[in-house]
């Protein structure tokens, strides 16, 4: 017996390329790269923090790659490729496994994550933080941090992430033609004690009718900048500072500019937040506005202080997903113009295959300063061209559904998909 198992390993070593000589430097966790559309990529990295998840492939120890199909079952096949870098080059593996349709999410990710552990545990015993692993990391460091992760000492761009995108779409037919263009740059640094974001967007749209005598022409445009500063006081406060300037058609503005504070309290750990979270936040701030058109207080030019107060939770567990909350605000200098909103969200499994989902938000508005005093013709109005004066506004959609049948066929059938 102990030879036929001293057979076994050796066969299993002589199976399995060896590490590197050349080991990564000891002052480094494996780096990993992960390539996919959606694969909870924050759960991941909040999850797996002897490992650190790298933005550019070219400096990873390990590249990721998962993806997913629909098995015959409802469920998902997800494949798992690991592919050794640099001194880990003789690494590669493959892994499968498969969900049922009747998992909630959290099972998934929870899933996923372990199979993820496992798939990185003999790159990352071929480097430098191999000796303080079990498959849980004996490491106290993330403990010690404020928020969430840590940020790898010799990142050259200091965790500083940025963005340029632009896109477009035109549509024509005989007595229509439509065009809509968007353009956009981002700047973010997120660290254990704090997180910095700026963004600038430009848009612009343009509708064309010629219909039984009927022509015109409608073009919306919208320009806007926002930036933010968020500071982690500890496990449970944030403090923050925020601005944002905009010019639109649409709402009216050719000037619209903010500038608030804001300080946030986490019932739970924010470490916690992607399982559950229970947060109050309060902010107040003073807006510039600056009118199109002469509104229906008969202002063209506006300066108005306000606040809010924003009470949020979201839950994800085994038996589904809930987030809610509600948020009330005012005018410091008009206590009657005024807004309540109200929103839920949730995707909850009853029993077996029976789950419900519905995503719901109702909103009372008293504090609309930006309406137009000559209004929208019909045709603007049936087009969306203008913000139009409301007291509520609803928004609701409710789904029920029931699975049964078999919740193991795991063939996957990919032809004329």
């Amino acid at each position: 017996m102990i030879r036929a198992l001293v057979a076994l390993v050796a066969v299993l070593f002589l199976n399995i390329p060896v590490c590197s000589s050349q080991a990564p430097d000891t002052s480094q966790n494996l780096k990993v790269y992960i390539n996919c559309n959606y694969c909870y990529q924050d759960f991941l990295r909040t999850q797996i923090t002897w490992a650190d998840f790298v933005q550019d492939q070219f400096v990873s120890d390990v590249d990721l790659t998962i993806t997913s199909l629909r098995t015959g079952s409802g469920g998902n096949e997800f494949q798992l490729q690991f592919a050794g870098k640099q001194a880990l080059a003789a690494l590669r593996d493959t892994m499968k496994f498969s969900t049922n349709a009747i998992q909630t999410e959290n099972e998934v990710r929870e899933l996923l994550t372990r199979k993820v552990k496992l798939g990185l545990v003999r790159y990352a015993a071929c480097s430098s933080n191999g000796d303080c692993l079990r498959i849980e990391s004996t490491s106290e460091k993330d403990s010690l941090d404020v928020g969430i992760g840590s940020n790898p000492e010799e990142d050259a761009w200091n965790a500083w992430v940025f963005r340029v995108g632009a896109n477009g779409n035109v549509g024509a037919q005989k007595v229509y033609q439509s065009g809509y263009f968007n353009s956009s740059f981002s700047a973010s640094q997120v660290k254990e004690t704090h997180k910095i974001s700026f963004d600038v967007r430009a848009n612009y749209s343009e509708q064309r009718y010629d219909y039984s005598g009927f022509k015109d022409t409608y073009i919306l445009r919208s320009q806007s900048a926002n930036a933010s500063y968020v500071h982690s006081l500890n496990d449970h406060w944030s403090a923050g500072g925020f601005a944002f300037t905009e010019r639109s058609d649409f709402s009216n503005y050719d000037l619209f500019q903010n500038v608030a504070g804001a300080v946030e309290y986490n019932v739970f750990p924010y470490k916690e937040a992607q399982t559950k979270s229970l947060t109050m936040v309060y902010r107040a701030g003073f807006t510039y506005y600056d009118f199109q058109e002469e509104t229906i207080f008969n202002k063209t030019v506006d300066r108005i202080p306000s606040q809010s107060l924003t009470i949020a939770a979201s839950f994800t567990k085994d038996w589904g997903q809930l987030s809610t909350g509600v948020e009330v605000a005012s005018f410091l200098n008009d206590f009657d113009r005024n807004h309540l909103f109200f929103w839920c969200n949730y995707e909850v499994r009853i029993f077996k295959g029976l789950s419900a989902n519905s995503w719901m938000s109702y909103s009372i508005q008293r504090d609309q300063v930006n309406i137009r005093l000559n209004g929208a013709s019909q045709e603007e109005v049936l087009l969306q061209q203008q913000q139009l004066l409301t007291g509520f506004e609803l928004n609701a959609f409710v789904g029920l559904s029931y699975r049964f049948g078999s919740i193991y066929n795991n063939v996957v059938n990919p032809r004329f998909n």
